[in-house]
């Protein structure tokens, strides 16, 4: 097998598994009050999510694609990767400012949590990773993606 085609199916198999993994995550999120081991989906997917994320955006960088579906295999890569890595660095900086200046210190400053990397997270992110699956999705139906 040539190395081109390698390539080109190790990216489209991290794509899916990207799908895959964050229909997972919109269903536990819908389905959280029926599931009683939903807590233990969040954590490891949202690892697994951010790792082939990164994955996805190296392979799309070295793979030979037309401008367009690699802008969207990117899309895709750094909306998953960012959605981790966004809820990781909220966590991080939340706990480091009330360490660093106690307790209430979110109240104290009029904000009840931090929000920059909160909105990254919940929004911005999962919106960029929807968009990038949405477009790369509707160029492989469209036969504009040879993998």
């Amino acid at each position: 097998m040539k190395e081109k085609s390698k390539l080109y199916i190790s990216t489209l198999v991290i794509f899916w598994i990207i799908f895959a993994v964050f229909i997972l995550l919109l269903a536990s999120m819908f389905l959280a009050r029926y599931l009683p081991f939903q807590s233990f989906i969040g954590l490891p997917s949202y690892a697994l999510l951010s790792l082939l994320g990164l994955t996805l955006i190296v392979l799309a960088a070295k793979a030979k694609l037309t401008k367009t579906s690699k802008v969207f295999i990117i899309l895709t890569g750094s909306g998953a990767a960012g959605t981790g890595i966004s809820i990781v660095l909220h966590n991080l900086l939340f706990g480091l400012f009330i360490v660093l200046f106690g307790e209430g210190y979110w109240e104290r400053i009029g904000i009840g949590d931090e929000p920059v990397f909160f909105i990254l997270a919940t929004i911005i992110c999962p919106l960029v990773l929807l968009v990038g699956i949405i477009g790369s999705i509707v160029l492989i139906a469209r036969k504009k993606v040879s993998f």
